[in-house]
C-alpha cells in the first residue's frame, strides 16, 4: 500500500494546523463568521435577483434597484474606513453584524420590489462592512509573508459549507413546489435565523481591540493623505473603479438571464453553486501560495481567462446543463479576489489600511451607482447578452492592460 499521498495530507494537516494556531484570535473568529454566514447567505444567493423579478420588477427597475444600493454604500464608504482605523473592532464587529441579520429579514418582510429597494441598500451595505473589517483585521494579523496565503486559506475554508448551501436551497424549493416569491421568503427566514444565531457567538468571543490611530481629517484632505503614500495608489484606484463598475454593469442580470432566457431550474442553479464553491475550495490554497511566489497580479491573470470563458458558455451554449461546466470555470473567482484583496492592502501602510479601503470603496461606489441602471436599459433595449459582452470588452481592453503596470508588493521568492 502507498502511504506517500497519506503522509502528504498529513504533512500538509500539520501545516495548517501550525500556521491556525500561531494567529490572532480575532483572524480565527473572522474565519468562523465568513464559513458560518456563507452557509446561509449561499442558500440566496443565487435567487436575489430572481426574487426581485418575482416580486414584479422590470429590468430596468431591478438596475434601478441596485443603483440605489450602491448610492447608499457610496455615502458611508468614506465614514466607515475611517472608523475601522480609530475606533474599536468589537463595536464595528457588532454594527457589521447587526446590518448583515436584517438584510434576509427584510427581503423576507417585503411585499413588492420597492420594499426590495431598502433591502438591496442593506445588503451592499452588509457586504461592504463586513468584507473591508475582516479584511483589515486579517491584514494586520498576518505577517506579510503569510497575508496571501492567510486571506486564501480564509476564502478556502468558507467556502466549504457553500458546496452544500445551493444544493439544500434547490431540495428546499422543489419541496415547496419550485421558483416563487412564497418559497423564496422561505429560504430568506431560515438565512436571517442562521446569521442571529452564529452572529451572537462572534460578538460574544470577538476581542476588543482600540483603533490604529490613524489620522482623521476631512475626506479631501484623506483622499490626499492617503494618495500620497505610493505612486501607484492613484492608478489601482482607476483599476479598482473600472473593475467594479464594469462588472456591476452585468451583476443583477446572471441569474436572470440563467433562469428566464436559460430554463435553468433550482437542481441545476444549486449545482452550479456547488462546482463554483468545490473548484474555489481546491484552488484557494494553491492560488495563494502561487501569489506569494509568482506574484498577486501574474496569479490573478492567469484566472481571468476562465472566467470569460465560463461567460461565454452562459450566453452560447442551447443547453442549461453546460452551465454546471461554466460555473465550475468560473470557480478561482472568489480566491483570485482574495489575492487582491492582500495585494491592495499592501499598497499603503497597516495605520491606512480603513482610510484607504474608505477612499478606494467611497470611489468605486460613485462610479458603480449608474451601472446597475446602465445594464438594465442594456438588457432590455440592446439584448440580453449586451450588458455580459460590455463588462467582457472592458475587461480585457481596459483593466488587464492596467493590471500588467502594477508593480510587485512582494520581493521575488525562489
Amino acid at each position: 500500500m502507498d502511504v506517500f499521498p497519506l503522509r502528504g495530507v498529513l504533512l500538509l494537516f500539520d501545516e495548517l494546523r501550525g500556521f491556525f494556531s500561531r494567529q490572532a484570535r480575532n483572524y480565527r473568529l473572522v474565519l468562523l463568521k465568513k464559513s458560518g454566514f456563507s452557509a446561509f447567505n449561499y442558500l440566496t444567493l443565487d435567487y436575489t435577483s430572481i426574487y426581485i423579478r418575482q416580486l414584479g420588477a422590470s429590468f430596468v427597475q431591478l438596475g434601478l434597484v441596485g443603483s440605489i444600493g450602491w448610492l447608499v454604500n457610496a455615502v458611508v464608504a468614506y465614514p466607515f474606513g475611517r472608523l475601522i482605523d480609530e475606533y474599536s473592532s468589537r463595536r464595528l464587529m457588532l454594527f457589521t453584524v447587526l446590518v448583515q441579520a436584517l438584510v434576509p429579514l427584510t427581503y423576507f418582510l417585503a411585499r413588492d420590489w420597492v420594499w426590495v429597494a431598502v433591502a438591496t441598500s442593506l445588503s451592499s451595505l452588509a457586504y461592504f462592512f463586513s468584507q473591508g473589517l475582516e479584511n483589515v483585521v486579517m491584514a494586520n494579523s498576518l505577517r506579510d509573508e503569510e497575508r496571501a496565503k492567510g486571506f486564501t486559506l480564509v476564502t478556502s475554508v468558507s467556502l466549504v459549507p457553500t458546496v452544500l448551501a445551493p444544493l439544500a436551497a434547490a431540495a428546499i424549493l422543489t419541496r415547496l413546489g419550485g421558483i416563487s416569491a412564497g418559497s423564496l421568503k422561505t429560504l430568506f427566514l431560515i438565512e436571517f435565523l442562521g446569521l442571529a444565531v452564529i452572529g451572537l457567538y462572534i460578538v460574544l468571543r470577538f476581542e476588543e481591540t482600540v483603533g490604529l490611530q490613524g489620522r482623521g481629517g476631512p475626506l479631501l484632505e484623506g483622499l490626499r493623505e492617503v494618495l500620497s503614500g505610493s505612486p501607484y495608489l492613484k492608478r489601482w484606484l482607476l483599476i479598482d473603479t473600472i473593475s467594479a463598475s464594469s462588472y456591476a454593469v452585468m451583476g443583477k442580470y446572471v441569474m436572470v438571464y440563467a433562469q428566464e432566457v436559460k430554463g435553468v431550474d433550482p437542481i441545476v442553479i444549486g449545482s452550479m453553486g456547488a462546482v463554483f464553491a468545490v473548484v474555489g475550495i481546491a484552488s484557494s490554497v494553491p492560488l495563494g501560495a502561487l501569489a506569494d511566489r509568482m506574484g498577486r497580479i501574474r496569479t490573478v491573470l492567469i484566472t481571468r481567462p476562465l472566467f470569460h470563458a465560463s461567460t461565454l458558455i452562459l450566453l452560447f451554449t442551447p443547453d442549461p446543463r453546460w452551465l454546471i461546466l461554466g460555473w465550475a470555470l468560473r470557480g478561482t473567482f472568489n480566491p483570485s479576489l482574495s489575492v487582491l484583496a492582500a495585494y491592495r492592502n499592501e499598497l499603503v501602510s497597516p495605520e491606512e489600511r480603513g482610510r484607504w479601503m474608505g477612499v478606494r470603496e467611497l470611489l468605486r461606489r460613485v462610479f458603480m451607482i449608474p451601472a446597475p441602471l446602465l445594464g438594465g436599459l442594456l438588457y432590455t433595449n440592446v439584448s440580453p447578452r449586451a450588458p455580459f459582452l460590455f463588462h467582457m470588452i472592458v475587461d480585457v481592453f481596459v483593466r488587464v492592460p492596467l493590471l500588467l503596470t502594477m508593480p510587485r508588493t512582494l520581493p521575488e521568492r525562489s
